[in-house]
């Protein structure tokens, strides 16, 4: 069966308040221990797999989850394990999940003549007290648990505190406001973490997960206009979310920031140039996705930006290295920004996007939704086009407005490239990579001068020798950008074929 959820982080600080108020509710309690099994090599976890043996209320539980094809859903296989057995529970039996999507998955990750049950083996562990109950309301019936604990991974452990929304019946719209009302009260954060990931991680000595980076979403030739724009945007939103989830319980690392914006930036791609195909979306939620990207790209200036270009000042002589701007203030805390209730509400209603809804007018047929897609493209290479003629002569407003029609162009091609021939695609996003990375050296530049230049208008007599370091790295800077437009206009849009 297919599992569709959304989970919630929680400040421990907010645990009582929420347990009280699901006590008051008539929420049940429940105490579950949980024991998750991997390979040695870690198959599973590396597909996202998790196995597990579960016991409540004296009985055991074996349990199969795999990856769903979007956000906030899973494929879910339980099967009870009647019986009396000891305190390790019963053993594990493969079999009882053939014949079902989670237990092919399973079937394929372990290999056909691979290792049997008995080369599986206990990973980690996780044990919490859940507070449950169903809810009726917005349309839906909605099952919410509270779960506090702690995963184990031999003498390791980390607390679990998060909130779960899981649909029993009904719309699954229901989630998104049962998912704000979580926000809004008890200043919940949407979270991709399970358990199993937790205990995976714990168990490899690790605090924090690799930074997610963008994966396409699989489109076909006969999805029509609604379809293609709402896988579209799920494939973005899948990105955002995990390196959200992430930055949300406490990261700040730097690439979980870019990649962040990176996805933020995608979305809007998506929004922008497909959400003409989809006749019902609204964009409520842009503005407070815009705020957050400039929020996390002044601290990416300050922390990864800045210091390189320190570094490299440096190292041809600078007597002041430092970029410090005269005015310059601390810039917000991402995982403050990330855990706001305006970004929060922002994805849950761009989530909602994602969701087909009744009674919706007709979408653009197939060969409708492609033709509208090449006619996208087409205009944003021809603004590639006329950059690349023009880019050493512009100005730096326009040079940076070249680079973000450059990215949107390609995010375009990464989005909606499996509607069209597979070669041709790969050859011509391969044509605009160089390109990318050109320009956004170049405006790591324009980003530098700046502040060097404000630092010497204020009286920092040392920092004139930057000044005229970074303006001497433009030039060359520019001509390579203009180099690499020129040779990825010249590509043959795929789109044409």
């Amino acid at each position: 069966m297919t599992e569709i959820e959304l989970k919630f982080g929680v400040l421990p600080a907010r645990a009582g308040a929420i347990d009280a108020a699901l006590r008051r509710a008539g929420a049940r309690r429940l105490s579950l221990e949980s024991r998750y099994f991997d390979t040695p090599d870690r198959r599973l976890a590396e597909a996202g797999l998790s196995l597990r043996l579960r016991r409540s209320s004296g009985l055991w539980e074996q349990t199969l989850k795999a990856p769903a094809k979007g956000l906030g859903e899973r494929l879910e296989e339980n099967v009870l394990r009647p019986g009396r057995w000891g305190v390790e529970g019963p053993p594990l039996d493969l079999s009882l999940h053939d014949g079902t999507p989670a237990g092919a998955r399973l079937h394929d990750v372990l290999g056909k003549g691979g290792p049997a049950a008995g080369a599986i083996a206990a990973a980690h562990a996780c044990r919490v007290e859940r507070r449950s109950l169903e809810v009726e309301a917005q349309g839906g019936r909605v099952e919410v648990a509270f779960d506090r604990g702690e995963v184990h991974a031999g003498t390791a452990l980390a607390p679990v505190c998060e909130l779960e929304y899981e649909l029993k019946d009904g719309e699954s719209k229901a989630l998104i406001e049962f998912g704000k009302a979580a926000v809004r009260e008890h200043g919940a954060w949407l979270s991709t973490l399970t358990k199993a990931a937790r205990g995976d991680r714990l168990a490899r000595g690790e605090t924090e997960g690799e930074p997610v980076k963008a994966r396409p979403p699989v489109l076909d030739r006969g999805m029509d206009g609604a379809q293609v724009f709402r896988a579209a945007l799920r494939a973005c939103l899948d990105q955002v979310v995990a390196n959200a989830s992430e930055i949300g319980a406490g990261s700040r690392a730097a690439e979980a920031v870019h990649q962040l914006r990176v996805g933020i930036r995608r979305t809007r791609t998506a929004w922008r140039e497909l959400a003409p195909l989809c006749p019902v979306a609204a964009s409520d939620w842009e503005a407070p996705l815009v705020e957050a990207f400039r929020a996390l790209g002044a601290f990416r200036d300050r922390h990864t930006v800045v210091a390189s270009l320190q570094a490299r000042l440096a190292a041809s002589g600078a007597p002041e290295p430092t970029l410090a701007a005269s005015d310059d203030a601390e810039p917000a805390d991402p995982v403050e920004v990330v855990r706001a209730a305006a970004f929060q509400h922002a994805l849950l209603d761009a989530l909602a996007l994602t969701l087909p809804g009744e009674g919706e007018p007709p979408a653009r047929s197939p060969s409708e939704t492609r033709e509208f897609v090449a006619a996208r493209l087409d205009r944003l290479h021809k603004q590639l086009r006329r950059a690349a003629r023009h880019f050493e002569a512009s100005s730096p407003a326009d040079q940076h407005q070249a680079r973000k029609r450059l990215k949107r162009l390609r995010y375009l091609g990464e989005l909606t490239g499996s509607l069209f021939k597979a070669k041709p695609v790969d050859r011509y996003l391969e044509r605009l990579a160089p390109a990318q990375d050109a320009l956004g050296t170049h405006i790591d530049l324009l980003v530098g001068l700046e502040r060097a230049r404000s630092t010497a208008d204020a009286g920092e007599a040392e920092a004139w020798f930057n000044v005229g370091w970074l303006t001497a790295q433009l030039d060359a800077s520019a001509d390579r950008c203009a180099r690499a437009l020129d040779r990825a206009a010249r590509s043959d849009p795929f789109w044409r074929g």
